[in-house]
């Protein structure tokens, strides 16, 4: 087996691409949940106990199947 001599030029995008990767994930990271410490990130949903009925539902989608055939 022979030695091959490491290839700088071969190793030097993948790596810059994975440092600056890196870097984007940290950058959201950090600004994502560093000013909204207290916040949840689903806040400002509505908490409605909206119930579906399902026949209604089934009427409704009889319907799109209908328009679509």
């Amino acid at each position: 087996m022979g030695f091959q001599k490491f290839d700088f030029k071969t190793w030097l995008f993948p790596s810059v691409c994975f440092g600056l990767f890196c870097y984007g994930m940290v950058f959201i990271f950090i600004y994502t949940y560093s000013p909204n410490e207290d916040a949840s990130l689903f806040s400002n949903t509505k908490n409605t106990t909206n119930v579906t009925d399902v026949s209604k539902f089934r009427e409704e989608m009889m319907k799109q199947i209908k328009k679509i055939n």
